[in-house]
């Protein structure tokens, strides 16, 4: 049997550059122009390979056949040629390009990727093959009428109407993006006003909306709201960007929003940036959905940015199948539940929210694409995807909901599996032995109800996303959890719905956090210090912030944190305090006793997001430590002392731990985990920090700054008198001055500003009574330990901040 032979389709054109093919004709070589990319894949290319340039894009014009008016994905060979020699840099190969200047268009089965192997094991394959490097013709009306391109350029008499709303969304999309124009949005804004008043659209009614993005514009007539309305508010989208399309008569098939979540951007400080990001990237995602492979990049950077900022992510998978409903595809409950359990395309957590981002979503429409093209796949585009999941989903709702969703149901069908589990020695089941076990116990219990398949598998469905199960594909689970709350008789939920609304949730609102951001807090410090801080954490990975007492190193430790993750209030950062009895058992692993009287080994907090951030290289984590001289820090961090190097981030320098599980290798603390840590100076009963902590942490000093920034902070905040706050300044600097000159004291022992820093107003004739209530509360206490045996010093520096009442 003749081996299998792989062809290699290769770009010229790198992050919207220039084209390349002149120059690589001319010289002989084909290179990768990316630093970080594709390195391996073209490591495989080898020597006596074929090769050719493409570039990938849409026309819908001037095309050798019917294309019904709609786009046609094009590619066009520029030069094709022999792999002579691999240089094994990934970025390097020498080419003996026979045939240059061809500019042949191929149609139909395409691929933006920057590098495409195809091998000559299929039909489609090996037409393409023959085309571009034998000189062969290609069956065009074969590709019409394949079943990915039939209902839109095939020859079927009466073309299903199905998906005829399509060009009315394609048509709609293109004329809105004009108003990528930020001077002509007042024009929309208006018309969007008068929408919301005449069709009582209340989300926007009197909101104070001064702006919009494209997505929340398009959602008007694309919420769940009656299908007329929809119909008379999609005639005057129409009117008004002059459609010529029809303006359809159903929208089956289409995705919609929730009523409680129709905006795309947040109601907060960001509001006008989210929206300008979201048209930036709508604009984009209309190119790249024009097969132009030059946008890629900028899409995928484009998406994780606009991820991070919106109220409810997978809408924005919905708002993108909107503009370009044959480029893109929904991840709602539905497809995603149909993506899982019945094509079984998505076999992890790839579409949980943690792990999903642009180079995740932009893999599944590859995936996805080439698999429209099998004859025996059961659906050939993204329309008929949503269509099939939408179907299927309401069906098994209609069928199983009432039953499904009720918690004695779950509770003794729980109780079965277990039972089914322990039986057959495994946490691993299927539904059909389930179902033969214990099909008719389960309708003696509820005998209103015919137990099927369909039913446990939709229950199933349901406990899995509380994260009971594990779907492992080929109708099997892994059971995970079994919660049961016995007094109360029900199943505990874990935690919610990942498509469950979460409006007043503020943890669901990531809003992105910059350094900017940090500064417009009235943060005290000077820019520059606070830039050379970021700087030596994405060096060194870990840094101290020491100081006195009330300097805000906790305040600051935590927005350094939500700067170097991205945004504000992330799940991505967990903050612990060291104290004396906290040992390298509770930080990193070791032996505790469980509920059942034994001891097992469990693995600390430190570990823990050692784990998570190896298991998410694509975002950044933070471990914030408070005090980490309270405790002792070179016996709390063991053996990852060491590893808190940044050159020794990498799995050839893990090391084997203290406490070992089986099969365990080795641990090594991933690159993208950042520690900071927080450190009184003051304190005489703290130990010292030796010299090994001390060269792997980048140490910043935080000094009592009661400066201008502080007075013009107080009164903007509090709006108490100027010239008491002026007083109340010189006081505390001279207070401090007194402390540093004593020479048991120091500097270190100084009183921070955080002590009279307010963040709420105060009333100006209480003014007084404030700060003299601070200082009998906190402050004098403190002094009070500093010279509890020398009363004079005491009482100086009593009357160095004592304010007589006027």
């Amino acid at each position: 049997m003749e081996a299998i032979k792989t062809y290699w389709f290769l770009s010229a054109k790198f992050n919207g550059g220039e084209d390349q093919t002149e120059r690589f004709v001319r010289l002989g070589i084909w290179e990768n122009g990316y630093d970080n990319k594709y390195l391996n894949t073209v490591r495989t290319i080898s020597v006596g390979d074929r090769v050719a340039i493409k570039s990938t894009y849409n026309l819908k014009k001037n095309l050798p056949f019917d294309n019904k008016g709609q786009a046609v994905s094009v590619m066009e060979i520029k030069a094709t040629g022999i792999v002579t020699k691999n240089y094994g840099d990934g970025k390097l190969l020498k080419v003996n390009w026979q045939k240059g200047n061809l500019n042949k268009k191929w149609f139909f089965y395409t691929n933006i990727a920057t590098i495409w192997s195809v091998k000559d094991d299929e039909w489609l394959s090996k037409q393409l093959i023959n085309f571009t490097f034998y000189n062969e013709p290609q069956d065009i009306d074969y590709f019409r009428n394949a079943p990915y391109w039939r209902s839109r350029y095939g020859d079927v008499a009466n073309r299903t109407q199905l998906f005829s709303w399509v060009r009315f969304y394609e048509a709609i999309a293109d004329n809105l993006l004009i108003y990528l124009d930020k001077s002509k949005r007042s024009i929309l804004m208006e018309f969007v006003n008068q929408l919301a008043t005449e069709f009582k659209l209340s989300y926007l009614l009197d909101k104070g909306l001064q702006d919009i993005c494209p997505f929340t514009a398009l959602g008007t007539f694309n919420r769940h709201i009656k299908e007329t309305t929809r119909i008379e508010i999609a005639k005057k989208w129409a009117e008004f960007l002059n459609i010529e399309e029809s303006v359809p008569n159903s929208f089956e098939g289409i995705p919609l929003l929730n009523n409680q979540l129709s905006w795309f951007f947040t109601n907060s400080e960001n509001q006008q940036q989210e929206i300008d990001n979201l048209w930036e990237f709508y604009a984009t995602a209309l190119k790249f959905s024009n097969a132009d492979e030059n946008y890629r990049d900028e899409f995928e950077q484009k998406f994780d940015l606009i991820m991070s900022q919106s109220y409810f992510p997978w809408q924005l998978t919905s708002g993108l199948f909107w503009i370009r409903p044959h480029a893109y595809v929904v991840l709602d409950k539905a497809s995603k539940t149909y993506l899982t359990d019945e094509l079984e395309l998505i076999k992890d957590d790839r579409l949980s929210k943690e792990h999903f981002n642009g180079n995740v979503y932009l893999k599944l429409l590859d995936d996805l694409a080439m698999r429209f093209n099998e004859d025996y796949f059961p659906i050939h585009s993204f329309p008929e995807l949503y269509f099939t999941a939408l179907r299927k989903y309401e069906n098994r709702t209609l069928i199983n909901e009432n039953l499904a969703s009720n918690n004695q149901w779950q509770i003794i069908l729980l109780q079965f599996i277990q039972e089914l589990c322990q039986d057959n020695g495994s946490n691993v089941f299927n539904c059909k032995e389930l179902l033969d076990k214990y099909g008719q116990q389960l309708e003696e219990e509820f005998p209103n109800n015919r137990v099927t398949s369909n039913l446990l598998t939709y229950t199933l469905q349901r406990m899995k996303d509380k994260k009971f199960f594990q779907f492992l594909g080929n109708g099997k689970y892994r059971l995970l959890n079994h919660n049961i709350d016995g007094k109360r008789g029900e199943i505990m939920e874990n935690e919610p719905d990942i498509d469950a609304p979460l409006i007043d949730d503020p943890l669901f609102v990531r809003h992105p956090y910059t350094l900017k951001n940090l500064i417009q807090e009235d943060c005290f410090i000077d820019k520059q210090q606070l830039q050379q801080m970021i700087s030596s954490i994405t060096k060194k990975k870990n840094i101290i912030l020491q100081g006195p007492p009330g300097t805000g190193k906790t305040w600051l430790a935590k927005r350094l944190a939500n700067i170097i993750i991205g945004y504000k209030d992330s799940n991505n950062i967990r903050a612990i305090q060291f104290h004396p009895n906290l040992s390298y058992e509770d930080f990193i692993r070791g032996f505790r006793p469980t509920s059942e009287g034994k001891l097992a080994l469990i693995d600390g907090p430190f570990l823990e997001i050692i784990h998570q951030a190896r298991n998410d290289p694509q975002s950044k984590y933070v471990m914030v430590i408070e005090e980490i001289n309270r405790g002792n820090p070179a016996q709390i961090f063991g053996e990852m002392l060491t590893l808190l190097e940044a050159d020794k981030r990498i799995p050839s320098e893990a090391l084997e731990l203290t406490y070992r599980r089986e099969q365990e290798n080795g641990i090594y603390i991933p690159d993208n985990l950042y520690v900071i840590g927080t450190m009184n100076i003051a304190d005489r009963s703290l130990a010292l920090v030796d010299f090994a902590l001390r060269r792997r942490f980048a140490f910043f000093t935080l000094d009592p700054n009661f400066s201008e920034k502080w007075l013009r902070y107080m009164i903007k905040k509090t709006g108490l008198n100027s010239k008491l706050l002026e007083e109340i300044r010189e006081r505390m600097n001279e207070l401090n001055e007194f402390i540093a000159q004593d020479r048991m004291l120091g500097s270190a022992f100084a009183i921070g500003h955080s002590y009279l820093t307010h963040h709420r107003a105060i009333p100006k004739s209480e003014g007084l009574v404030w700060y003299q209530n601070i200082i009998d509360t906190e402050i004098k206490p403190l002094l009070e330990e500093y010279w509890f045996d020398e009363k004079d010093k005491l009482n100086k520096a009593m009357k160095l901040i004592k304010i007589a009442y006027k």
